[in-house]
């Protein structure tokens, strides 16, 4: 179901996962007791960790008792929230770029200076790969034509719903393109339904929808409502910070890339 992201009941499609159709309000997943990612409510083993599919208890209340889905998605992160990169990067996105008035971060040095929403949702993305990676959820691979990266799961998301990296890691392992994973990321959070693509067709654009917003404020709106879990605010920014540092220094020229990738798929979408 998720790969498709179409409604077995009505046909049309649904930009994120969910218990219920948004259209026809038809149960159509569960959330995996095991991995916590939403899987095909009629399947016997979870298509994510290959588990026998047992559906998460909360998730079951909710269908019980009628909580909305973005409520029971809330509630359930809070159980299982990590101190992803994104969510702290975004509400301290001027501290990341600049340490104090002389000295820049690694960021500044990847995406500019100049903290305008463009900058910081590349800010945003490239710190949730950065997390992903150091964090042994996803990796980089070389692909078959020997230019471009796959993007591949290493183990299963088992953080925030809400959160780039999870929208990030729900695209891992999909035998696509890092390329091609930022963008249907970036489309699902902006609420746009990109074109189905030719793995060399670089042209076609998806169309937005009447009510899509632009893709970088959709970006930077979706790591701040991230849940977060009891923190102290200079320690997580320290560890954070370290980690982007640890991710840039390892392979310098791969880091580059990666920040050049997130710029070109967020340029991609009209504006």
């Amino acid at each position: 179901m998720e790969g498709g992201l179409v409604c077995r009941h009505c046909g049309r499609p649904i930009a994120v996962p969910a218990s219920r159709c948004p259209w026809c309000a038809q149960t159509i997943m569960v959330i995996c007791a095991h991995c916590k990612q939403y899987t095909d409510d009629q399947g016997t083993v979870c298509e994510h960790c290959g588990a026998p599919l047992e559906p998460d208890r909360l998730e079951s209340l909710r269908v019980g008792v009628g909580v909305d889905s973005r409520t029971a998605q809330l509630i359930a992160d809070r159980r299982r929230a990590h101190l992803v990169a994104s969510g702290v990067v975004a509400l301290h996105l001027p501290d990341f770029f600049y340490a104090d008035a002389q000295r820049r971060t690694v960021l500044v040095d990847l995406f500019g200076s100049s903290l305008d929403p463009h900058r910081e949702a590349a800010a945003l993305l490239f710190a949730s790969i950065a997390y992903l990676i150091q964090h042994g959820y996803c990796a980089l691979q070389s692909a078959a034509d020997g230019e471009s990266l796959l993007w591949a799961e290493v183990r299963p998301w088992d953080g925030q719903t809400i959160s780039l990296e999870g929208t990030l890691a729900r695209q891992a392992g999909l035998g696509q393109t890092l390329t091609q994973s930022l963008r249907q990321a970036i489309a699902e959070e902006a609420g746009i339904i990109p074109e189905q693509e030719g793995p060399v067709d670089r042209r076609r654009r998806p169309a937005a929808t009447p009510f899509a917003r632009p893709v970088a404020e959709a970006v930077v709106e979706a790591a701040r409502r991230t849940v977060l879990p009891e923190h102290q605010e200079k320690e997580a920014c320290r560890e954070i910070y370290q980690l982007l540092v640890q991710f840039v220094q390892q392979d310098p020229s791969l880091a580059r890339r990666v920040a050049g990738e997130v710029l070109e798929a967020l340029t991609w979408f009209p504006t």
